[in-house]
């Protein structure tokens, strides 16, 4: 697909949302006082999808977006959509008051949830492949849902000097549990599912990117 109009949430419906149901790994980047910022992280999700080149729309996996802002947009793309994250409180209620009766949320670690193997045209982990600190074992339960030809959409910060700088304009510090920047996801990542395509955002340049969107793919049967 390409130049993805995503559905967003308005500011002021996301910040009473992160304030009613959130907790304090909640990101606040969507609904940030500064339009910047907003319109940064916005935008990338939007680049993220249009780098998606699936041959079918049947199933996606939103994996660690329990605060919702892709579900709308998922639920226009793909007939299936199913959401994991630890914490569900705010996409369940964004499901529940949009209507959105094609996604369903399941709470807890992915490999405990029983998924079906070879089952997902797309996996979308945007925000999220950095806060697992062993990596490896989760690439491998994210290759096993993954249908034969599907894809693996990440983004995931760039950890250079020109996102440090962000932080600090924009009043940000670094979360504790940010374990890896987006380089050593990347080849974690590629010794199960090839790299087929990578971008930088806003900048298409790695030293002004501050994040990293990739597609990955997964072999099809009979395919090395």
């Amino acid at each position: 697909m390409s130049r993805v109009a995503v559905v967003r949430v308005e500011p002021s419906r996301m910040e009473a949302l992160v304030a009613r149901l959130g907790h304090e790994d909640t990101p606040r980047v969507y609904n940030d006082r500064s339009v910047l910022v907003r319109e940064l992280f916005w935008r990338r999700l939007g680049a993220l999808l249009s780098l998606s080149r699936a041959a079918a729309r049947n199933r996606v996996l939103d994996f660690g977006g329990g605060n919702g802002v892709l579900a709308p947009t998922l639920s226009r793309l793909y007939r299936e959509v199913v959401c994991v994250d630890l914490r569900t409180e705010i996409v369940e209620e964004l499901v529940r008051s949009e209507g959105l009766a094609n996604v369903s949320v399941h709470a807890g670690e992915l490999a405990a949830l029983g998924l079906p193997a070879d089952h997902f045209d797309t996996i979308i982990a945007a925000d999220v492949l950095e806060h697992i600190r062993w990596l490896e074992p989760l690439v491998g339960e994210l290759h096993r849902l993954l249908a034969p030809g599907g894809e693996l959409l990440v983004s995931a910060p760039s950890e250079n000097r020109f996102y440090e700088l962000g932080r600090r304009v924009f009043g940000y510090t670094k979360p504790e549990d940010h374990y890896h920047p987006a380089a050593f996801i990347e080849a974690t990542v590629t010794r199960r599912l090839p790299l087929s395509r990578r971008r930088y955002f806003p900048v298409d340049i790695p030293w002004l990117g501050a994040f990293s969107l990739a597609r990955f793919i997964k072999a099809e049967e009979g395919r090395s």
